[in-house]
C-alpha cells in the first residue's frame, strides 16, 4: 500500500478513536426563568448555566473571552478542574451599559467564610479579571445585555460548591449579607443547582388583572392576565379585530416576562417580552412575530375594576 494511503488510514483511525472518547465535561443550561437572580449595583444578574470539567480542556477554554484580565496566566496542579458559572447581566440604565462592573459572585472556600473570586480562563491558564481585587467580570459595550463565564479552579475530587454574591464593598473582606446564594452539586448523571436564595419569588403576589394599551403607535389592545407563581396565562383582544387570542408565558424574580400570543391555542402568532412595573400595574417591552421580525414597542397599564 502506498505510504500516503497508509498515512490517511492511520489518521482516520486516530480521529475515530479521539471522537469516540467520552467527554469529561458536565454542563447544564437553565431555561427562563433562571433558578437564581440578584441585583448588583446597576446590573440585574441571572444564573443561566453551569459547567465543570478539566480546566485545560478545549471545551472549557472555549467559554472564556480572554479580553478583560490582568496578571500572569497559570493552571494549578492541585486544582486542575474548573467550575464555570454562566451569567447574564442587564444594565438598568444607559450609563451602566458603557461600563464594566462586578456581579459580586464568589466561591465560599471553607467554614471560615474565606472567599475565592472568579477568574477568566485562557489557553495559557487562569487570569484575574480587571479591577481590584480582580472582580470586574461584567463588561458592556454600549448594549444593555451581556453574558460572561466566571471560572473557579477546583479539585476534581470536590463535588459540592457554595457560591454567593456580595455587594462590591463587601468583597474586600468578610462580613455583609449575601445578595444571593446557591449550591452546585456534581452528580453521576450531571449537575444540579440547589438551595437557591433568594428563591424564585416574583415581585407581585399571584393576581388576575386587566391591562390596556398600545402595540406600536396606535394598535389598541386589552389583556386579561393571571399570574400563578412564575406562570402567566390569559387572553388578549385587538380593538380592530374583536377575536380572543390566548396568552401563555413565564415571569422571573425581577419582573421580566415572556408571553406567547396564540391563535388558535396551538399556533403561536406573536411574542411579548418585557418587564412589569414595581407594583405590577404596568407592562412595557417589545412585541414581535415568532421569528423576531416586525419588532414594535408596547406599553400596557392596569385597568382598575369599575373604570
Amino acid at each position: 500500500m502506498p505510504r500516503i494511503a497508509i498515512m490517511i488510514v492511520f489518521l482516520s483511525i486516530v480521529r475515530a478513536g479521539v471522537a469516540a472518547q467520552p467527554s469529561n465535561i458536565l454542563e447544564k443550561s437553565f431555561a427562563f426563568p433562571p433558578p437564581v437572580q440578584w441585583i448588583s449595583g446597576n446590573w440585574e444578574v441571572s444564573l443561566i448555566g453551569v459547567a465543570w470539567g478539566p480546566a485545560n480542556s478545549p471545551e472549557m477554554i472555549s467559554k472564556g473571552h480572554g479580553e478583560r484580565f490582568s496578571g500572569k496566566a497559570e493552571f494549578f496542579s492541585d486544582r486542575s478542574y474548573a467550575l464555570a458559572i454562566h451569567l447574564q447581566a442587564y444594565a438598568t440604565n444607559s450609563s451602566a451599559s458603557m461600563m464594566s462592573g462586578s456581579s459580586g459572585l464568589v466561591l465560599i472556600k471553607n467554614v471560615n467564610a474565606d472567599l475565592q473570586v472568579p477568574l477568566e480562563l485562557t489557553p495559557s491558564g487562569f487570569v484575574r479579571f480587571s479591577g481590584t481585587p480582580g472582580t470586574m467580570d461584567l463588561s458592556f459595550n454600549r448594549i444593555n445585555t451581556t453574558e460572561v463565564w466566571d471560572f473557579f479552579p477546583v479539585s476534581p475530587h470536590r463535588k459540592e460548591f457554595l457560591l454567593q454574591s456580595f455587594a462590591f464593598s463587601s468583597m474586600h473582606g468578610k462580613g455583609g449579607s449575601p445578595l444571593a446564594s446557591f449550591r452546585v452539586l456534581i452528580r453521576h448523571n450531571g449537575l444540579d443547582v440547589v438551595n437557591a436564595l433568594p428563591g424564585l419569588h416574583t415581585p407581585c403576589s399571584d393576581f388576575t388583572k386587566s391591562f390596556s394599551g398600545t402595540i406600536g403607535p396606535n394598535v389598541q389592545v386589552t389583556l386579561r392576565l393571571t399570574q400563578q407563581a412564575t406562570t402567566l396565562s390569559g387572553t388578549e383582544q385587538y380593538a380592530r379585530i374583536g377575536k380572543t387570542l390566548w396568552l401563555e408565558g413565564r415571569v422571573d424574580s425581577l419582573g421580566n416576562f415572556a408571553l406567547q400570543e396564540r391563535y388558535p391555542k396551538d399556533h403561536v402568532t406573536g411574542i411579548f417580552k418585557g418587564t412589569f412595573s414595581r407594583l405590577c400595574n404596568g407592562m412595557t417591552g417589545y412585541f414581535s412575530k415568532p421569528n423576531g421580525s416586525r419588532l414594535l414597542p408596547f406599553e400596557f397599564a392596569e385597568v382598575k375594576s369599575g373604570k
